[in-house]
């Protein structure tokens, strides 16, 4: 009988260091996911642009770069649809694509640098320089002395992208020349791509998109483009 409460004692003793120890080892996880989210980022980069704009950043964090702003799966298609008329269009609003800008800005307080991704849609293409300039002006009142680069999207080797159409793309080349010739703080950006048949999403009927190869190819580009910058 002695030995029977000497052995549960024991097996109690055992069970509650036991339960102790997985305490501790939950504090001191919990403790480190906190100090991992209040870290401040370290990233400079910010970007502007549209789908294709959120994929190459997700490919440039394939690519292991550090210093544009995070992208993940779940917020991928946060800026679908954001062609340069869209982006002026909201900054004159204050709302729209800028609440997820401002929102990726506050997540990244070191921001000096933007890219811009000129994406113009074939029936915007006619789009002037002065309907284009509030994005730059946008950018420069949320981040003071901020340096931009200005991009179009890909080329494409094999096929037409039906959302931009040629005359978009085009437009995309000659606008970045425009902006950079006009304004001090923009500069012309990476030039990406070119994407062929083989690197867009196969069941993207408007051809436009890139699948996870182009998403690494220009994500590669993009870093390269920025790691010179950035030595310079």
């Amino acid at each position: 009988m002695k030995k029977d409460i000497i052995f549960c004692f024991i097996l109690i003793i055992i069970i509650l260091s036991g339960c102790n120890n997985i305490k501790e080892k939950f504090f001191q996880d919990n403790s480190n996911n906190i100090q991992t989210d209040n870290q401040i980022s370290q990233r400079t980069i910010g970007f502007i642009g549209c789908s294709n704009t959120r994929q190459t950043v997700y490919g440039y964090r394939w690519s292991d770069g550090k210093e544009i702003w995070k992208v993940d799966m779940d917020n991928i298609h946060d800026y679908d649809s954001g062609s340069v008329f869209q982006w002026a269009k909201d900054a004159e609003e204050g709302s729209g694509f800028w609440n997820v800008f401002d929102q990726h800005l506050r997540e990244n307080p070191k921001t000096t640098k933007v890219w811009i991704q000129l994406c113009i849609p074939g029936g915007e293409s006619k789009i002037t320089y002065e309907q284009a300039f509030p994005v730059i002006e946008a950018v420069r009142k949320r981040i003071s002395n901020v340096t931009l680069y200005v991009s179009p999207l890909a080329d494409y080797t094999e096929n037409v992208c039906e959302i931009t159409g040629i005359e978009g793309i085009e437009r995309a080349k000659t606008l970045a020349q425009e902006l950079d010739s006009k304004n001090e703080d923009v500069f012309l950006g990476p030039i990406l791509g070119p994407l062929s048949l083989a690197e867009i999403t196969t069941n993207d009927r408007s051809r436009c998109h890139p699948n996870e190869e182009g998403m690494l190819k220009m994500g590669k580009q993009l870093k390269e483009f920025f790691n010179q910058t950035l030595e310079n």
